[in-house]
């Protein structure tokens, strides 16, 4: 199921396992088990390529998604926004509301979730005023990427300090995005 939530998270596609999954030992059959609901469902959407960048950025969040298990808020975004991807408004737009305020909010709402979130993506001071906007009914898209950049970043609770200071003027802006798209180009 990790597997299929990073290629999620990466692409943005439809994407699914199926619903069994055939084990091997020496590529001798070892067994059949089933796959978690979630992860055998494909939601709706364009498919898309798994090219080789967003195949690393998939191999670069499996092993974070493990943070989850220890970030009960990181889990609840991750798992309010894979939800969102079979849902229809006005369902989706509240999960993605939730799903920012467990990622961002850190007990100060949505608004400061916003911000912080605005922060984190956006390069400019344009571009984090029209992310601000778009973060105040939040779309799949977008929560994706704050999802994929908390995920990148290792330690949610150290972002979220990170990102108060960053807004204070106590810190240099992250620079975590321009990396990103220096990496796609």
């Amino acid at each position: 199921a990790d597997a299929v939530t990073a290629i999620r998270l990466a692409t943005a596609a439809p994407v699914a396992a199926g619903p069994v999954i055939f084990e091997r030992l020496d590529w001798r059959p070892y067994g059949i088990r089933p796959v978690l609901p979630i992860a055998a469902t494909p939601p709706p959407g364009e498919p898309t390529r798994l090219d080789p960048f967003r195949a690393s950025v998939a191999a670069s969040l499996r092993p974070k998604l493990a943070l989850a298990d220890d970030d009960a808020r990181l889990g609840d975004a991750l798992d309010r926004w894979e939800l969102s991807l079979f849902q229809g408004d006005p369902f989706r737009s509240e999960q993605l509301r939730l799903a920012l305020d467990s990622a961002l909010g850190d007990g100060d709402g949505a608004w400061a979730a916003a911000m912080r979130g605005a922060a984190l993506l956006g390069a400019t001071p344009q571009e984090r005023g029209d992310i601000l906007e778009r973060l105040r009914s939040p779309d799949p898209e977008l929560v994706r990427r704050l999802l994929v950049e908390v995920l990148l970043h290792g330690d949610r609770r150290r972002l979220v300090r990170e990102l108060d200071e960053t807004l204070l003027a106590l810190r240099a802006r992250r620079a975590n995005v321009a990396d990103l798209q220096a990496r796609a180009s």
